[in-house]
């Protein structure tokens, strides 16, 4: 198993937390915010989704 580097595993779990933030406060005021999907940008609501367990999580 790869060994991670502290900051960078720091790094990601800061990211995760702001995008978190970000799609439940879209959800709560119904504004659409930009996706990539199928090679474009696309508008939507984010919906509620399931907490996504990380290989780097797991010992």
């Amino acid at each position: 198993m790869k060994k991670h580097n502290k900051y960078a595993v720091l790094g990601l779990q800061a990211l995760e937390r702001a995008a978190k933030k970000v799609a439940e406060n879209a959800r709560k005021n119904k504004n659409k915010i930009p996706i990539w999907e199928n090679g474009s940008m696309k508008f939507k609501i984010p919906t509620i989704i399931a907490e996504r367990k990380h290989s780097s999580d797991r010992e």
